[in-house]
């Protein structure tokens, strides 16, 4: 059984806890904006902040997957998240979905919050199934964490 080294293991921890903050960013964005069905207030310190999680991920993006994949081969949920986006690069990497965007806007188009810039008011069902599928990468990061966890090693020996 493959097991992994303090220092994958410590990606997987840091991917989780910026995975929570990047999460905990859409879900204000979207929490406020379920009010009054407009468009999510943005500002800049928003931006900043997304901007800071974004490199993050792209900085680290290729040792995640490679990790990413043994965690959904070892679970058997590769197929998972494939269904619901297009590209080859979210099946194998779906938290690409939260940091692909090139901007806070990018992104709440890219989650289908907004059809258009004509109409910028929002469904409050979409919130709710972007709120539902937001929950569901966190549990799915939870689960990795756990996952790594057990495979982690342990003075030369597995745990």
């Amino acid at each position: 059984m493959k097991t992994y080294n303090t220092s994958d293991v410590a990606l997987i921890y840091e991917w989780a806890d910026r995975f929570f903050e990047v999460s905990t960013l859409i879900k204000n964005l979207f929490c406020a904006c379920s009010i009054d069905n407009s468009l999510p207030i943005l500002s800049f310190d928003n931006e900043i902040e997304y901007q800071r999680l974004r490199f993050w991920f792209c900085r680290n993006q290729q040792r995640f997957v490679s990790i990413w994949a043994d965690f959904c081969n070892s679970t058997g949920e590769l197929t998972e998240f494939a269904d619901n986006f297009e590209g080859m690069n979210y099946i194998e990497n779906p938290f690409l979905f939260y940091y692909y965007p090139d901007n806070l806007l990018d992104l709440v188009y890219s989650i289908g919050a907004m059809g258009d810039i004509d109409n910028p008011d929002l469904d409050k069902e979409i919130i709710q199934i972007i709120l539902n599928v937001n929950n569901r990468f966190s549990h799915k990061i939870l689960h990795l964490k756990h996952w790594i966890g057990e495979f982690a090693e342990i003075s030369g020996e597995c745990h």
